[in-house]
């Protein structure tokens, strides 16, 4: 008697055990749907396309963070700022969001303040990445057409600390 009860603690422990074990696998495997994947770009690495940041419209205050980064360059292609950005660390998964100000600067054509924050995640290392970052513009020419009631239009946008004097967003329908 004593044999069948120790052979049917094995059992049901073992029962437990491959259930568990489908338990892990199944928490292992994603859905390519559900995950984000950043990607940053090397120089010496081809056809790896840039990182994509946010675009949060509002008053941030620090909330996207502010630690320290140099942005190198700043273009508008279409919908899209494309920027060069580099900063101390490696270690981590940096953020970067772009921060526009919900009113437009009335002149002609409109100007608009935006800027970059950047959370390092408290990355400490040493190293000094260079990445290229897009954001897409869609919710700030969301914006101008809802305020403007125009589908086309232009907005100077002020990028706080951009090398270049002034960017141009352009669109049409």
């Amino acid at each position: 008697m004593k044999i069948n009860n120790t052979f049917g603690l094995f059992l049901s422990l073992l029962v437990i055990f491959i259930i568990g074990c489908q338990h892990i696998q199944n928490q292992m495997k994603s859905d390519p749907d559900d995950t984000t994947v950043s990607v940053s770009v090397d120089d010496d690495i081809p056809n790896i396309e840039p990182s994509v940041g946010k675009v949060f419209i509002g008053n941030a205050g620090d909330r996207f963070g502010t630690d320290a980064f140099a942005l190198n360059t700043a273009t508008i292609d279409g919908d899209i700022l494309k920027v060069s950005l580099s900063y101390s660390g490696g270690c981590e998964t940096h953020q970067f969001t772009l921060v526009a100000s919900e009113t437009f600067l009335e002149s002609f054509p409109v100007q608009l303040h935006v800027y970059i924050a950047h959370n390092a995640n408290g990355d400490t290392c040493e190293a000094y990445p260079t990445e290229d970052y897009h954001f897409d513009l869609t919710p700030i020419k969301t914006m101008y057409q809802e305020a403007y009631r125009q589908e086309a239009g232009t907005i100077i946008l002020r990028l706080k600390d951009a090398p270049n004097t002034e960017l141009v967003y352009e669109f049409t329908m």
